[in-house]
C-alpha cells in the first residue's frame, strides 16, 4: 500500500510535460507488447502441432552426462539407458542437447521424417581435421559433393557390373584366407588362431586393390623420406583414423571455451592427417605411374584422364576407408 501512495503521489505531483513523457512511455510499451505477442503467436502457427517431449537422462548441472560416458565407443551405456527411457531419449554433452535413437525402426522414421534436420553434419573437432572439411563421402553434407562422390563408390564398386568385374579379386580373397587357415591347422592343430588377423589382412589388400588396383607391399614416401611397409600403411590409413575419429576434445562440448589452445590433441590429430596425406599422395603418384607406362590390368574405379585423377586425388582415400570400416 505504501508503494502504491508513492505512486500515486508522483502522478499527480507531474507537470503537463511530465504527463506527456509518461503517455509516450506507455504507448511504446503497450506496442512492442502487443509486437512481441504477435510473434510468438506467429511462430506458434509456423511450427505446427507441439513434437512430444522425449525422456531425458538425468546428469550434472553445465557437464550433462559427460561423466556417466566413459567409453569413447558408448553403445553399451545407450542401450543399457534404452531400457529405462525407450528407444528415443536425450543427454546433455555439456552445452550441447543430443537426441539418441536406439532401434532402427525410429532411426528410419527420423530419416524419412526429419531429414532436413540432419542432411548436415555437426563434426567433432578430430573429425573436421581429419576429414578436411568433410570431404569425406561418409561424413559429408547431402549436397552435390555428397551424392556425386556416392554416384561414383556405387557405379565402380557396388554397381552388378563392377561387382561382376571385381569378382576375380574377392575370389583371390577368399582362397588367401582358406589358405592361411589350412596352413595353420597344419602346422600348429592345437594352438588358437586369431581369426581377426587373417580378415584385416586380406580385407585391407582388397580394398587397396578396388581403390588404386594393386596390393601394396610396400611403398617410399616421398614426404617421410623412407619406404612405408604394408603393415605401416594400414595402420596409418586405417586404424589412425578410426582411433582418431573418436578423439575428444573436451572444447566440444564447452564451444565459449574454444579459445584455449588444447595443443597435444591437435598435434596429434595433425599428426594422423599429415601421415595419411602422404601416403596417399605416394599411392597414387605409383598408380598414375602404372598406368602410365601402359599396366591397366587393374585400373582403378576407371582412372584413364587427368579429370578423373584430380576427382580421385580430392576424394583421397573415400574408397579405402568405404571398404575399410567393417574390419
Amino acid at each position: 500500500m505504501a508503494l502504491a501512495s508513492s505512486i500515486i503521489t508522483t502522478l499527480l505531483t507531474l507537470q503537463p510535460a511530465g504527463y506527456a513523457t509518461l503517455a509516450v512511455v506507455a504507448v511504446c510499451s503497450l506496442f512492442f507488447s502487443l509486437r512481441l505477442l504477435t510473434n510468438f503467436t506467429a511462430g506458434k502457427n509456423r511450427a505446427g502441432p507441439c513434437l512430444r517431449r522425449v525422456p531425458q537422462v538425468p546428469g550434472l548441472p553445465v557437464l550433462g552426462n559427460l561423466l556417466q560416458l566413459k567409453e569413447k565407443k558408448p553403445h553399451k551405456t545407450f542401450t543399457k539407458w534404452a531400457e529405462t527411457y525407450g528407444p528415443i531419449y536425450s543427454i546433455k554433452t555439456g552445452s550441447s542437447s543430443v537426441v539418441v535413437l536406439n532401434t532402427t525402426a525410429v532411426a528410419k522414421e527420423a530419416m524419412v521424417a526429419k531429414f532436413s534436420s540432419i542432411s548436415t553434419r555437426k563434426l567433432s573437432k578430430a573429425l573436421s581435421m581429419l576429414t578436411e572439411d568433410k570431404s569425406i563421402v561418409a561424413m559429408s553434407d547431402y549436397d552435390d559433393f555428397h551424392r556425386t562422390i556416392k554416384r561414383h563408390v556405387l557405379t565402380h564398386l557396388l554397381s552388378p557390373s563392377a561387382q561382376k568385374r571385381l569378382l576375380y579379386q574377392r575370389e583371390l580373397m577368399v582362397e588367401n584366407i582358406a589358405t592361411k587357415l589350412r596352413d595353420h591347422a597344419e602346422a600348429r592343430p592345437g594352438e588358437a588362431l586369431n581369426f581377426r588377423k587373417i580378415f584385416e589382412t586380406e580385407l585391407f589388400g582388397l580394398s587397396t586393390r578396388q581403390a588404386i588396383g594393386k596390393d601394396v607391399e610396400s611403398i617410399y614416401v616421398e614426404e617421410l623420406g623412407s619406404t612405408v611397409s604394408r603393415e605401416e600403411i594400414f595402420r596409418i590409413l586405417v586404424l589412425d583414423q578410426m582411433e582418431g575419429a573418436i578423439e575428444v576434445d573436451w572444447r566440444d562440448f564447452f564451444p565459449y571455451l574454444r579459445w584455449i589452445p588444447n595443443p597435444s590433441f591437435e598435434k596429434k590429430i595433425r599428426r594422423m592427417n599429415f601421415l595419411r596425406r602422404a601416403v596417399m599422395n605416394a599411392l597414387i603418384k605409383e598408380c598414375k605411374q602404372r598406368i602410365a607406362s601402359g599396366d591397366v590390368r587393374e585400373n582403378p574405379i576407371g582412372l584413364n584422364n587427368s579429370s578423373c585423377w584430380e576427382r580421385f586425388n580430392n576424394v583421397r582415400f573415400n574408397h579405402v576407408l568405404t571398404l575399410c570400416d567393417h574390419i
